[in-house]
């Protein structure tokens, strides 16, 4: 199986080829997040690290998911994603399997732009707005 859940322990390993693959999704809005605070939730186990490893290539791809249980849920929320061909069917129905291994019975992440559609074919379903304001 070419995804992988990356145990915090492996962190030092993996780290070096996930973090670039992620620093370019946190370059489309730098605002929200930086690579350190990162990489300080995954190794806390606050968030996973799931990468995806072509057989010739090696990691392509890095996802960071984050797990949160409301009373009739656990979504498993997609945080970044970055990487060559991370967003394609057999990539996505592999990370839909490892949610449901832990428990997960939806899955969701934030998006924008053209990602939107790009989800969207995915077979994502937009379902919410998001409103913010700073305090």
């Amino acid at each position: 199986m070419p995804l992988y859940h990356i145990d915090p322990r492996e962190l030092p390993r993996v780290w070096p080829i996930a973090a670039p693959l992620l620093q370019k999704a946190i370059d489309l809005d730098p605002s929200v997040v930086t690579i350190e605070q990162v990489e300080y939730s995954v190794r806390t186990g606050k968030v996973h690290l799931l990468v995806w490893d072509e057989p010739e290539s090696g990691i392509t791809g890095a996802v960071t998911v984050e797990f949160i249980d409301y009373p009739r849920e656990r979504v498993a929320h997609v945080n970044l994603m970055g990487g060559k061909g991370i967003v394609r069917k057999h990539v996505f129905e592999e990370a839909m399997g490892w949610m449901r291994l832990n428990g997960a019975t939806k899955a969701q992440c934030w998006a924008r732009g053209s990602l939107v559609e790009m989800y969207a074919k995915m077979g994502m379903e937009n379902t919410h707005q998001v409103m913010r304001i700073s305090l």
